[in-house]
């Protein structure tokens, strides 16, 4: 198993990118046994992946899974993961943004982000969500900054979930769980991109957690 490889819709990317990239890539082969599907041609199209929030190490995947796609999404960060300086410098040099209090607006730093060219990634959920508070299908509540993100900045939306993420770093687990043997297979897979023109809010959530909730159904 392994990652996909170079999208069709890669970017420019820095050199801080690619090194994190082989970093983490490292770092998630040791705890699981990774893979990913290969992301599709997105066109010139301003995309947000909207994705699932189940561990920490969903970084770990986030990051690798992007730089080996050579495509540099800017990922919507809480900004209170920011408060710790070593923390914060890295996401910094990830291209990681903080949003969502603090004094940061997510909705109006994802539509900057978008204008310049840049794809974003948002965690629909908005924080880590525990077995016991996710839905029959695997997720949690949806925030629908996202949604709010599509339509400001004309945006597709294309959904991403990472599976069982959580047993290499449990939801309330202080640190990840190290296996020399048996390492859970950790799959990135990726839905099929759609704009919400034309769609309520409603829809449009809908549309994203019906495809989320397909993927993480059949990992």
């Amino acid at each position: 198993m392994s990652y996909a490889g170079t999208s069709p819709s890669a970017l420019p990317t820095t050199w801080q990118f690619r090194i994190s990239g082989k970093v983490f890539r490292f770092v998630s082969r040791l705890l699981s046994r990774p893979s990913s599907e290969r992301l599709p041609e997105l066109g010139d199209d301003p995309i947000i992946f909207a994705a699932n929030h189940a561990s920490m190490s969903d970084v770990f995947f986030a990051i690798a899974t992007l730089s080996d796609w050579k495509y540099p999404a800017r990922c919507l960060v809480r900004y209170s993961y920011f408060a710790n300086p070593l923390m914060g410098a890295f996401l910094r040099n990830v291209g990681c943004v903080p949003a969502g209090g603090g004094g940061t607006d997510a909705v109006a730093e994802g539509v900057k982000i978008l204008e310049t060219g840049f794809p974003i990634a948002v965690m629909v959920e908005g924080r880590i969500v525990p077995p016991d508070e996710r839905a029959d299908d695997g997720m949690g509540e949806f925030r629908d900054g996202f949604i709010t993100i599509a339509r400001t900045a004309d945006a597709r939306i294309l959904p991403i979930v990472i599976t069982n993420a959580d047993r290499v770093w449990g939801s309330r687990a202080a640190l990840p769980k190290l296996r020399l043997r048996n390492r859970p297979e950790v799959n990135i897979r990726v839905g099929t991109p759609y704009s919400v023109d034309g769609l309520a809010d409603s829809e449009a959530i809908a549309e994203a957690r019906s495809q989320m909730a397909t993927m993480l159904a059949h990992p």
